[in-house]
């Protein structure tokens, strides 16, 4: 079938359910994107990760996005959110002919709250992150991505006053078996988390202490979606195929994200994280450590936005024998100032480097909303990033996991001495009110790549990255 038919039959069950059920108001929103994007040099080689394939330079990519409000009243309403995920012309359901099926729901929660209360339950497939400042985008440990990275989950909101909430979740991220294992003895093959926050607000500050407990079933993710965030070096040499040793493993997090705006139009961010995974199994199959970042931006002008960032994160030590010194990490989403170094929210996807934020310190500068003329909007984010990995520690783990891209990639995880310098400026033009043409330059130079680690092939061919985006936004 194709896509047409699949978004004429939604409206059809849409218009059908506001005829049938006339107290039910449905509201529909989206947005479209179609743009180009030129990179040379995305892993600073040409290469992929691993270097066994070339890139494409130039790539014309194409997404939809449609969010179906279903509201009975103020208190109950359910969404109902379909994708087409961004995909390259000519491929996948943009062929020619015969084109694949590519529409799949990302977005399926009823929320409610309980009669004469204020207690607010959110329970299905949603965004669902733990506390992190806005001015960093989401959550650098589990992060819904504006809905895009949604969780089958149940959320509850208590509020206990104008000032203080509690709120807590459950979460399955995998369930590799579904009902019924392959085998009649039981292993582990789910990976459920359980979420505590506390917000805190008043005039001019607001503070959110959390917590986030995991419990990993070590045949949970066969195929290695959360490898690189999650596990350590020295898990790759366990024989069995498994990571770890235990059938289920214990992950746990805590941290504290804090806004002061007391001193607007001067604003202060920041974020405090420790984890650990694995901490009751083999040594060396665990993985701890902390991240920590803080901003401040200035609001006084009605042209300009700066911004001030930094961040300082654990690195691995030189021995994979007693696993991981990087905090683990789930789902992030993280970056200061929308700088093309890392992978969070730009208007268009598969145009940023992608550097691993773990195991790095750096700065950034950003200045946003730059608006001189009319309709017209720009961005301007210079960053710096240097790697507080030990360089033996990260030549241990390409050894261990199967070399280059497996595990470590050269210039996105960066030991002591290799740093990336990023500047990209972006500007935005809205056409209408609802659609823009948006254009998106960066510049990226990695310095220092070691060869001990990355070995004479990959450090000879390393060379600095430009890319360059061009592309419509339509939001309805």
């Amino acid at each position: 079938m194709r896509v047409r038919h699949l978004f004429a039959a939604l409206l059809f069950v849409a218009a059908a359910a506001t005829a049938a059920h006339a107290a039910t108001e449905v509201r529909m929103a989206g947005d479209t994107r179609v743009y180009g994007v030129f990179f040379a040099n995305r892993n600073f080689t040409g290469w992929d990760e691993t270097g066994t394939q070339t890139e494409d330079r130039v790539t014309i990519w194409q997404r939809l996005r449609l969010r179906s409000d279903f509201v009975a009243n103020e208190n109950l309403k359910f969404r109902f959110g379909m994708r087409v995920d961004d995909e390259a012309w000519g491929h996948g359901y943009l062929t020619a002919a015969n084109p694949t099926v590519a529409i799949e729901p990302y977005l399926a929660y009823l929320q409610f709250k309980f009669p004469g209360t204020d207690i607010e339950v959110t329970a299905g497939y949603q965004p669902l992150s733990v506390p992190h400042t806005e001015v960093f985008y989401d959550s650098i440990v589990l992060a819904a991505d504006d809905g895009d990275q949604s969780s089958a989950a149940l959320h509850v909101n208590i509020p206990v006053n104008e000032n203080l909430s509690v709120q807590a979740a459950y979460g399955r991220l995998l369930a590799a078996n579904r009902t019924f294992q392959q085998t009649t003895t039981q292993v582990g093959d789910a990976f459920d988390v359980y979420q505590l926050a506390l917000p805190v607000t008043v005039d001019g500050f607001a503070a959110t202490p959390w917590g986030l407990v995991g419990v990993y079933g070590k045949n949970a993710d066969p195929e290695g979606l959360f490898n690189a965030g999650l596990l350590s070096a020295g898990s790759y040499l366990n024989t069995t195929g498994y990571p770890y040793k235990d059938n289920q493993n214990a992950m746990w997090w805590g941290g504290l994200a804090l806004t002061m705006e007391a001193l607007d139009p001067v604003k202060f961010y920041a974020d405090a994280i420790y984890g650990d995974a694995a901490p009751g199994d083999r040594e060396r199959n665990r993985r701890r450590g902390y991240f920590i970042d803080a901003g401040v931006t200035y609001s006084g002008f009605d042209w300009m936005l700066p911004g001030l960032f930094g961040w300082v994160a654990s690195g691995e030590d030189s021995s994979i024998s007693n696993g991981s010194e990087r905090l683990p990490v789930i789902t992030p989403k993280w970056g200061p100032g929308t700088s093309f170094l890392f992978d969070c929210d730009q208007e268009f996807a598969n145009n940023s480097i992608g550097v691993d934020p773990t195991g790095t310190w750096g700065l950034a500068a950003s200045l946003r909303d730059v608006s001189f003329i009319e309709a017209l909007k720009s961005r301007l984010t210079v960053a710096v990033i240097a790697g507080t990995n030990s360089a033996a520690g990260l030549r241990k783990a390409v050894v261990a996991t199967g070399g280059v891209g497996e595990y470590v990639t050269m210039g996105r995880n960066l030991a002591e001495g290799e740093w990336v310098l990023g500047v990209n400026f972006d500007n935005s033009y809205a056409i209408t009110e609802q659609l823009s043409l948006t254009m998106q330059t960066g510049f990226a130079s990695p310095q220092g790549l070691k060869t001990s680690i990355w070995g004479h092939r990959f450090t000879n061919q390393a060379e600095n990255a430009f890319m360059g985006s061009l592309g419509f936004l339509y939001t309805f």
